[in-house]
């Protein structure tokens, strides 16, 4: 799975989220395949940074690989690389959209999952999916969808 994806060049994609290395779209682009996510770096950043509504600027994220970032980051690089996210409201005035994959994390916790789609005309709709009664974590169902 790539480290991130630019979609219709307005939709940012990452497994994680911003770093404070990231100064351009074209770094991205310039990340030599395949590569491992090592010390701190935008690699790792890319898949570990977290969203955090209460943090201003960067702070250590509680899993001690990346960082934490505030909506004043989030806007400082929407502006700066001049991209309109829109997405579902979860974070930063609907600029950052986080999609948690794992239904039943690490066979653990009753979460549920979600896939996002995005059509040809850039509008995002959301599946929800919610692990099955015996946890079985291949046995997965839909239960909702919802359109941004």
């Amino acid at each position: 799975m790539p480290l991130s994806a630019l979609v219709g060049e307005r939709i940012l994609c990452m497994h994680g989220g911003i770093s404070p290395h990231l100064q351009s779209i074209q770094q991205l682009r310039e990340i030599k395949r395949p590569t491992e996510a090592t010390g701190p770096s935008l690699e790792m950043d890319l898949l570990w940074a977290d969203p955090a509504p209460d943090v201003t600027g960067f702070q250590a994220n509680m899993r001690g690989a990346s960082y934490a970032f505030g909506p004043d980051i989030l806007a400082t690089l929407c502006k700066k690389l001049n991209i309109d996210m829109d997405g579902y409201e979860f974070f930063g005035s609907r600029k950052c959209v986080t999609i948690f994959s794992a239904p039943h994390y690490c066979g653990q916790f009753d979460n549920a999952a979600a896939m996002m789609s995005v059509d040809q005309n850039l509008v995002c709709s959301f599946q929800i999916l919610r692990p099955t009664i015996g946890r079985a974590p291949t046995k997965i169902v839909p239960t909702s969808t919802g359109t941004c």
